[in-house]
């Protein structure tokens, strides 16, 4: 907290330091309107503003948009998760003869004993 007020002191220094430098008057011509004798810090700050207002207008849907995209991604993961324990509860209330079953659902014997094998002949 004590940083965030010592960057605000100098920021407030450095601002009143660029006034002083800059306290000269303008004519501002905008369109047909003429603005006589604005004082140039005023000028360069408002268009700072004015600048900034801007691009916040322009971003503001597409952040509201990355907020929605992100709810329904989250909530997608959230009932994936779900479904991920429930099919680990499933598997592990299975019979011990049910989980070594093949993804095709045929169990295999293993031949290794018999030579009746057609690969043994």
């Amino acid at each position: 907290m004590q940083a965030v007020i010592i960057i605000v002191v100098i920021l407030a220094v450095l601002l009143v330091i660029f006034t002083l430098q800059n306290s000269i008057e303008i004519s501002v011509h905008i369109f047909m309107w003429e603005i006589t004798n604005a004082p140039l810090v005023l000028v360069l700050i408002s268009c700072i503003v004015i600048g900034y207002l801007l691009a916040a207008f322009y971003f503001v849907p597409k952040i509201w948009k990355y907020q929605k995209e992100i709810k329904q991604l989250t909530s997608f993961s959230d009932e994936l998760k779900e479904l991920h324990e429930l099919n680990h509860k499933k598997e592990e209330t299975l019979p011990k003869e049910k989980q070594n079953i093949d993804p095709e659902g045929i169990t295999l014997d293993d031949d290794s004993g018999s030579n009746n094998s057609f690969f043994t002949d």
